[in-house]
C-alpha cells in the first residue's frame, strides 16, 4: 500500500488539491448567492454549492486518472524496452555460444584428422625408412664394383642423391607424425625473431622487403630450434607467393586475457599470451585453401616445389607449446598469420 502512494502520489495530490478547490469554490459560490440573489436563495441554497462541489471533484479525478494512465503507459514502455534489450543480448549470447561451440567442434575435427594423417605417415614412413636404408645400401656396395670414371658410377651417385632427398623427406614426415614433445626452456621472442629474420634477409629476393615491429619484451616457454622452424616456412611461403616483389611484415606483441582476439579460440586457457603476426602482400589464397592449409600433404605448389609438410610441421609445433595458429587470406590482398604462445613469467623458473 505505501508502495502505491509513493508511486502516484502526484495524481493523488493533484485529486486533494482539485477537491478542496472544489469546496472553496462552493463556498463562496454560495456566499456570492446570499448577497447577490436573495431571492433565488431558497431555492439554490441547497442545490447550487454541491453542484459546484460535485463539479469540481469530478474534473479532480478525472485528471487525476489521466496522469495515473499515463504513469502507467511510460512505466510499460519502459518494461517494454528492457524485456527487448533482456531478449536481445539473450539471443546474442546464445549466438556467441553457438558459435564458439561450431569452432571448438571444427578444431575438434581438424585436430582428430591430423592425428590420424600422422599415424598413417608415421607407419608409412618407417617401411619407407627401411627399403630407403637396403636401396642405399646396395647402391653404395655396386659402385665399389664399378669404376669411378664410368657413366654407371655417375648414375649410381645421382641415384644416392636421391635416396638422401627421400631419407630427408622421411625425416620430415616422422617429425609430424612422433608428436614428441620437445625440451622447453624460456625464450625471449624480440631477440629470437630479430635473429632468425636477420639470417632470412640475405636469402630472400632483394624486391621482398621485410619489417619487424615489436615493443614490450615477450618471453614463452619454447624450443629454440621448433620456433626458427615454423618462422622460416611461414615467412618462405610468404616469398612464394610474392612473386618476387612485396611486403612482409612481423609483429610482436603481448596480449592480456582479457584481449578480444582469445574469443576466436574458445578451447585455449584463458591467460596472456605472446601473439607473432605476419602479414604478405602476396597473392592470397581462396577460402577453399584456407580450410586446408594445414592438412598435411596438401600444397598449392607446382610438382618438385613443395612437400605438403611444411605447415602442417608449423602447426604441430604450435600445439606442442600449447599455443595455437590461424591464418586470414584473400586472393589479391595477401595472407595473415596469427600466432599466439602462452606467456612465461620469468620468477617461476626457480619454483
Amino acid at each position: 500500500m505505501n508502495r502505491h502512494i509513493k508511486q502516484y502520489w502526484l495524481p493523488i495530490l493533484i485529486a486533494i488539491i482539485g477537491i478542496c478547490l472544489s469546496v472553496l469554490l462552493a463556498y463562496n459560490a454560495l456566499q456570492l448567492i446570499k448577497t447577490a440573489m436573495p431571492s433565488l436563495i431558497i431555492q439554490l441554497e441547497a442545490l447550487l454549492p454541491w453542484l459546484s462541489l460535485l463539479f469540481g471533484v469530478t474534473i479532480s479525478v478525472l485528471l487525476a486518472v489521466a496522469i495515473i494512465a499515463i504513469q502507467l503507459a511510460r512505466e510499460r514502455a519502459v518494461t517494454l524496452d528492457q524485456a527487448r534489450e533482456y531478449l536481445k543480448n539473450e539471443v546474442a549470447e546464445r549466438l556467441q555460444t553457438e558459435e564458439s561451440k561450431q569452432k571448438l567442434e571444427k578444431a575438434l575435427a581438424q585436430g582428430q584428422k591430423l592425428q590420424a594423417v600422422g599415424t598413417l605417415a608415421g607407419g608409412i614412413a618407417h617401411d619407407f625408412n627401411n627399403l630407403l636404408y637396403a636401396i642405399k645400401g646396395y647402391i653404395e656396395m655396386t659402385r665399389e664394383d664399378v669404376q669411378k670414371e664410368s657413366i654407371a658410377y655417375k648414375n649410381l651417385g645421382r641415384v644416392l642423391e636421391a635416396t638422401d632427398r627421400g631419407e630427408e623427406l622421411v625425416s620430415r614426415i616422422l617429425a609430424f607424425s612422433r608428436r614428441h614433445h620437445p625440451e622447453l626452456k624460456s625464450i625471449e621472442l624480440n631477440s629470437t625473431l630479430e635473429a632468425i629474420l636477420e639470417l632470412l634477409r640475405p636469402s630472400i629476393p632483394t624486391h621482398v622487403t621485410l619489417h619487424f615491429e615489436h615493443s614490450k619484451p615477450c618471453i614463452v616457454l619454447g624450443n629454440q630450434t621448433q620456433i626458427h622452424q615454423v618462422i622460416v616456412n611461414i615467412i618462405n611461403n610468404a616469398v612464394d607467393a610474392m612473386n618476387g616483389e612485396g611486403n612482409i611484415t612481423v609483429r610482436l606483441k603481448p596480449i592480456t586475457a582479457n584481449n578480444p582476439l582469445l574469443k576466436q579460440f574458445p578451447h585455449i586457457p584463458i591467460q596472456n599470451y605472446c601473439k607473432i603476426e605476419i602479414s604478405d602482400t602476396g597473392s592470397g589464397m581462396d577460402p577453399q585453401t584456407v580450410e586446408r592449409i594445414f592438412e598435411p600433404f596438401y600444397t598449392t605448389k607446382e610438382v618438385g616445389k613443395g612437400t605438403g609438410l611444411g605447415l602442417s610441421i608449423v602447426h604441430t609445433i604450435i600445439k606442442d607449446h600449447h599455443g595455437e595458429i590461424s591464418v586470414t587470406s584473400q586472393l589479391g590482398h595477401g595472407t595473415t598469420f596469427i600466432l599466439l604462445l602462452p606467456e612465461y613469467v620469468r620468477q617461476n623458473e626457480g619454483e
